[in-house]
């Protein structure tokens, strides 16, 4: 099958890596696979040693330049679908869908109000909140949906981990001993970083050795805010800046705790990550946090803007060093069960033949077959680890 994946975006963020890892995982099942970005973008960067080719364009909508240039290309390559991510990739998307008549599939990974979802032929939710609010938001037929989980690392545990943690830790301003609590994602309001803010007094009273790891980019307006809230509290020794990390299992093993506490969250990447890791994780009950995380089993959630039951749900599991470690187990049993990389990409192959045949009206040629992997994971070679930067 000759498939597009089409982003539009510039830098790094969780919509652009999961394009990325898509594409390589659909090139070694043996498409023609092809991504089309901005020149010079970091996802172009990336692919020097994976099978996915690359078509530049700026991808601008007006003058219809290039639109007109990519829709001769889709056409003289015989392209059989095309996959769009990021909010102006999937506006290019449904005009290039108006040169062509090759079919759209888009990835929605957030939840947002756009008349664009409607003239999608398939639209794939990055979780069943999202779906949700794609059917009653943007008016998506129910039949023109489904939720396909997201591609996550499947890193193993290497034999030196409390070697790495340890030496992440000190890297980071913390010693062995501390009890860690991570809180991944832009440093902006709709992560909610002031509230565990004002939570923390309440968690160091019951684990005095208690610190903060705040990493992902930081949004300066908001940085200000928090950093006024962290000398009012007096937390300046509690609370480490960390920035962008490029091996993401890593440090997710070095941390002892996830928090994951947004007003507002679509699916969120990081509670699986966690998982992954084999750690707790307290989150809020927005969104798509309450699929990933099982209450009372592989951490808690807890009431959005809820300062006391956070508090509360945090030292609960850093008190029990036995509890969290149980939960952590379980999450990563669950984690395994919910994120099964082999099946995501074929999942998504699926839906690429049957969207093709029903507007194309022709078959669409067979991938490679390969056998079934004894353990989910998704080929990685050539793929960088996960960057935060959302």
């Amino acid at each position: 099958m000759k498939i597009v994946q089409l982003i539009s975006g510039i830098g790094v963020n969780g919509a652009i890596i999961q394009c990325l890892r898509l594409a390589e995982g659909l090139a070694k099942r043996g498409h023609d696979v092809t991504l089309v970005g901005r020149e010079n973008s970091w996802i172009h960067q990336q692919l020097p040693g994976t099978n996915v080719k690359f078509h530049a364009s700026d991808l601008q909508r007006w003058p219809f330049h290039d639109l007109k240039a990519i829709a001769k290309w889709v056409k003289e390559e015989r392209i059989d679908i095309v996959h769009t991510h990021n909010t102006s990739g999937q506006i290019f998307g449904a005009m290039l869908k108006m040169f062509t008549k090759v079919p759209v599939v888009a990835t929605a990974h957030h939840t947002k109000l756009h008349a664009y979802w409607m003239l999608k032929d398939f639209v794939i939710a990055n979780s069943d909140h999202t779906r949700g609010i794609e059917i009653s938001w943007n008016r998506v037929r129910p039949r023109n949906i489904e939720t396909v989980r997201a591609l996550i690392d499947h890193a193993p545990i290497p034999h030196n981990a409390e070697v790495l943690r340890d030496r992440w830790r000190a890297e980071n301003g913390f010693t062995p001993e501390d009890k860690v609590i991570g809180i991944v994602g832009d440093v902006c309001p709709r992560k909610n970083h002031l509230l565990l803010l004002k939570a923390m007094p309440e968690i160091l009273r019951r684990v005095p050795s208690a610190k903060v790891a705040v990493i992902g980019n930081r949004f300066p307006n908001y940085m200000r805010k928090i950093d006024a809230r962290i000398r009012q509290l007096d937390l300046q020794n509690e609370f480490r800046f960390v920035d962008f990390q490029h091996d993401i299992p890593n440090m997710m093993r070095a941390i002892d705790l996830l928090v994951a506490c947004p007003t507002q969250e679509a699916f969120g990447l990081t509670p699986p990550e966690a998982m992954a890791a084999f750690k707790p994780v307290v989150a809020t009950r927005v969104g798509g946090l309450i699929e990933s995380v099982v209450d009372g089993e592989t951490g808690y959630l807890v009431p959005s803007n809820n300062a006391a039951a956070l508090s509360s749900a945090v030292a609960k599991v850093l008190e029990n060093d036995d509890l969290a470690e149980q939960m952590g187990v379980a999450g990563r049993a669950r984690f395994l069960d919910m994120f099964d990389n082999y099946r995501n990409v074929i999942r998504h192959e699926e839906i690429y033949t049957d969207v093709a045949r029903r507007v194309l009206r022709r078959d669409v040629s067979k991938p490679v077959t390969l056998p079934k992997r004894t353990t989910p994971s998704l080929p990685t070679a050539g793929v960088p680890p996960m960057v935060y930067h959302r």
